[in-house]
């Protein structure tokens, strides 16, 4: 079996409903405390679990938990959810959202943490990389008042009880983005405008974190998780879902990091420096080595597999024969690469389904030197090859055409693609078990 576009659900019930993004969870309890952006919605993790019939008794699993929205819904509803996560920093964030705490607690630590962020410490970023100032550069991330304010307020909570600890460090570090020179936009860090005479100070910095610290707290009592189920599990998933003792699931329903190049641990490096979850260079290489090969921002393994279907052969022809106008030479490598780690993952969480398993993937379609990669349809060729079931490919929205993507495009402006993000559905055995339609 090999897919084509006639496979493609164009008209998917949640296509241009929001789902494939985070932008609704900025205002959601727990999800709020601290948003990144690369997360899906948690609606659809919602409309995954009454899709697949799940109950209490069920586990959920994400092994690609990012900032934990499919643990932390799973838990809201009183499911089993597990997670895996590589990124340090983004494992953190998963877990503290599970956290329970007292708001008395919350209310009654926040004049020490605060009193600590005012009387600061020296941080050891002050002469690293473009931190700070004193690092030499002519650009740098936090005003020194910052990072000494940050610092401060770190220490203090050395000695909470961890729940306690690590919701105020959660906010202490979204405290710290607030009063950071640059911001995310994209793939990178970007200067804010007129970031010089911002002025961030520490007093700002308080500010933020009790603003943070606030909606934490509310939320404890809003949203409260009185018999937590869910886990997040630190390490890769390519070798952590093998290892761990998990048992069966019943859904699984993640988003992989995307064939696009982004390296989901650059953008991520103020926390991962700030929160002390890495200390050196070396640390951050080793992170890289163990992300999904998306990116060519590491020397990783080179790939061996090549028998992902026929659209996968056709599209990476087209792009070695193209070599000459990609940025960067290894590109062809890393699409080979991403596509044996996904072939890899698809076959281990096979044997981890149940049999009236599901199994939800939401994708983007990528491009380089001009060249579409289906990634949806290639994925699906793989989950079929793998002993999946496949159920559709649902049309999630177009993405807005990127000139990077674009600028070798060679033909017609009206026949010129449009990137596409999709949800991948398979089933692990369709047998006669009445399912609910999605569409």
């Amino acid at each position: 079996m090999s897919l084509n576009n006639n496979y493609l659900n164009y008209q998917f019930s949640l296509k241009d409903r929001g789902y494939s993004n985070a932008l609704g969870s900025i205002s959601l309890p727990r999800h709020r405390w601290y948003y990144i952006k690369e997360a899906f919605s948690p609606r659809i993790v919602d409309r995954a679990l009454t899709d697949s019939n799940c109950t209490p008794a069920d586990i959920i699993v994400d092994p690609f938990s990012g900032s934990g929205t499919v643990p932390l819904q799973a838990s809201l509803h009183g499911f089993h959810g597990l997670g895996f996560e590589v990124n340090p920093f983004l494992s953190f964030v998963s877990r503290t959202k599970l956290c329970q705490v007292s708001p008395s607690d919350i209310l009654g630590s926040i004049p020490h943490v605060i009193a600590g962020a005012r009387i600061g410490q020296p941080s050891l970023l002050e002469t690293y990389s473009t931190f700070s100032r004193s690092g030499g550069a002519n650009k740098w991330l936090f005003n020194e008042d910052v990072l000494r304010g940050f610092e401060g307020g770190w220490q203090a909570c050395e000695n909470m009880d961890e729940p306690l600890r690590d919701t105020m460090r959660l906010a202490l570090l979204g405290a710290s983005m607030d009063s950071c020179n640059a911001a995310r936009d994209g793939k990178c860090l970007r200067y804010k405008k007129n970031w010089q005479s911002t002025g961030f100070n520490k007093a700002y910095f308080i500010s933020s974190f009790e603003e943070h610290i606030a909606e934490i707290c509310q939320d404890m009592s809003a949203a409260p998780i009185k018999d937590n189920h869910s886990t997040v599990e630190y390490g890769d998933c390519r070798s952590t879902l093998a290892t761990s003792n998990w048992g069966k699931f019943k859904l699984c329903i993640t988003s992989p990091p995307y064939l696009n190049s982004f390296d989901y641990t650059d953008i991520y490096r103020p926390e991962l420096f700030l929160g002390k979850f890495i200390r050196h260079p070396n640390e951050l290489m080793d992170l890289r080595l163990k992300t999904l090969r998306s990116h060519i921002q590491a020397s990783w393994s080179l790939p061996t597999e090549t028998s992902f279907g026929c659209l996968y052969a056709e599209a990476l022809d087209k792009i070695v024969a193209k070599k000459e106008l990609l940025w960067n030479q290894k590109i062809p490598l890393m699409i080979q690469a991403y596509f044996e780690d996904m072939n890899n993952i698809l076959k281990i969480l096979r044997t981890h389904a149940r049999v009236d398993a599901s199994l939800w993937i939401v994708v983007s379609t990528s491009a380089y030197a001009g060249v579409e990669i289906p990634v949806d349809l290639i994925i699906a060729d793989i989950g079929v090859k793998a002993g999946w079931s496949l159920r559709e490919v649902g049309v999630l929205r177009h993405l807005r055409t990127s000139s990077h993507h674009w600028s070798k495009w060679g033909g017609p402006d009206d026949e010129q693609p449009h990137l596409r993000e999709s949800v991948v559905i398979f089933d692990a055995s369709r047998g006669k078990q009445k399912r609910k339609k999605i569409y």
